[in-house]
């Protein structure tokens, strides 16, 4: 693959991906906007990572037999309509259409990226590429989440729309130019001629399980990190940096857990990340008074929690034998399901209890991923 295509997907990739984060950056200035609680809010996560999980493998199928550059096309533009909506959206019911209009585009977009991905890579590297793509999404915290939220702040939320929109704009003409009409075969299989065969079920489940879980375990403490400092005696500015550090964590994550996948295998990875990770959100409330250790947790939480994901890719791509886009479809669906599950008991939490309490949901189910992780088959 290209560097230009690289840059192509990763920007792509990013925009969808700041898309859903987006809302836990800028969760108290719409919920001060719409005269919602920030539960309710929060609850905007919970409808596009659900809608994401539903439409995503309905999607691809449905698309399968056209080419992919010109369903990325109309896809990416049915993207664009979905954020402009969320941007002059003034009750809270026209921005829940927006969002499910942006979330069933984005759930196409990611799967048929990712799909590219490995058809345009060669078989030795696929874990690493795989890995750069993804930065794009962890990217989005790294930039996409603290720049919007400082948007947010200076301009009001609505201006963070805009700014996708006209990202989005760029990334579509982008891939207009970088993606030629016909894609060729995979050189080691038939990826894009649309037929598959799914080779080991039960680890292919696992690895998906897998993603649920710690998604749901990671969005639970996330998608309300805004009230969780707020409450801890912070500003909306630290809560801001706390944000970038943790894209910078996720970032180098995704990175690291590629190199690392193709180095040790994705059970041994899986099993290493995800055992950081359960430590980390465990030390979380116990390092929320002193604000240096609390980023570098933070930091730490963010970097094991990404660097399972291309592990999980390629574990799943092994199990797969010809087109790869419906499995990472179901994956991506599992992904999203487990945002919104995440999101959805994070807000129970943050409404009926104390949002610090979302630190041991997420270690809990960061044991379950572990367990699940150890019967993978070496």
């Amino acid at each position: 693959m290209s560097y230009t295509k690289l840059f192509t997907f990763i920007l792509s990739i990013f925009v969808v991906g700041m898309v859903e984060l987006m809302i836990a950056g800028i969760l108290t200035l719409v919920s001060d906007d719409l005269n919602i609680s920030e539960a309710l809010a929060g609850q905007l996560v919970t409808i596009y990572a659900f809608t994401f999980a539903l439409s995503g493998p309905v999607l691809v199928k449905l698309t399968n037999k056209y080419e992919p550059k010109w369903v990325l096309l109309v896809t990416m533009g049915v993207f664009i309509i979905g954020n402009a909506i969320n941007a002059g959206g003034s009750t809270f019911t026209v921005i829940v259409i927006g969002r499910v209009i942006a979330s069933s585009a984005a759930s196409l977009i990611v799967v048929k990226l990712l799909a590219l991905t490995v058809v345009l890579s060669k078989p030795e590297v696929r874990g690493k590429m795989l890995g750069l793509v993804y930065i794009g999404f962890s990217g989005a915290n790294v930039f996409g989440v603290p720049i919007g939220t400082k948007i947010g702040e200076w301009f009001g939320w609505r201006a963070t729309f805009w700014m996708i929109v006209a990202v989005s704009f760029i990334a579509a003409i982008l891939l207009m130019f970088q993606l030629p009409n016909k894609i060729k075969p995979a050189e080691d299989s038939d990826a894009s001629a649309g037929t598959s065969r799914l080779l080991h079920p039960k680890e292919a489940a696992k690895y998906i399980s897998i993603t649920f879980l710690i998604l749901a375990a990671n969005s639970a403490v996330f998608t309300y990190i805004s009230p969780i400092m707020l409450n801890g005696g912070y500003e909306l500015s630290a809560v801001s940096i706390a944000l970038f550090v943790a894209g910078i964590g996720s970032m180098t994550g995704t990175s690291l857990g590629g190199a690392m996948t193709d180095r040790l295998g994705s059970r041994k990875w899986l099993i290493i990340s995800i055992s950081v990770f359960i430590v980390s959100v465990l030390l979380l409330n116990v390092t929320l008074p002193i604000y240096l250790l609390l980023l570098f947790i933070i930091l730490i939480w963010n970097l094991s929690e990404w660097g399972t994901n291309p592990a999980i890719q390629m574990g799943i791509i092994k199990q797969v034998q010809g087109d790869t886009s419906q499995i990472m479809a179901w994956n991506m669906s599992a992904l999203n399901a487990g945002i919104g599950f995440g999101a959805l008991i994070g807000g129970v939490l943050v409404e009926y209890y104390a949002p610090s309490y979302s630190a041991y949901i997420a270690a809990a189910l960061g044991a379950a991923c572990l367990l699940i992780a150890l019967t993978i088959k070496r």
